[in-house]
């Protein structure tokens, strides 16, 4: 995995070794700096259609570390379908 700046860590204008050049501006207004994953029906809806609320998912944290271990050993022993099946038990 390679170690990419963070963009805020750019110059205001920078080129990258294959001449592409980069020129960070900053955030536009209304762009977010990340986007939470909402599992299940984990929101409320508010008056704002565009706005809701998260709340609190429970989770089986024994059931879902057992699954997490079950996705390393197929990773480890290159069991792919079984590593998607497991990935696609872990994130809904």
């Amino acid at each position: 995995m390679r170690d990419e700046p963070h963009p805020k860590d750019f110059n205001a204008e920078a080129e990258l070794p294959n001449g592409i050049k980069i020129e960070y501006t900053g955030l536009r207004p209304g762009e977010k700096l990340y986007k939470e994953l909402l599992i299940e029906d984990a929101e409320k809806e508010t008056k704002y259609e565009s706005i809701t609320i998260a709340v609190v998912t429970k989770v089986n944290w024994k059931g879902f570390e057992s699954n997490v271990g079950k996705l390393i050993d197929s990773a480890y022993d290159r069991n792919t379908s079984a590593a998607i099946r497991m990935l696609k038990k872990l994130v809904p």
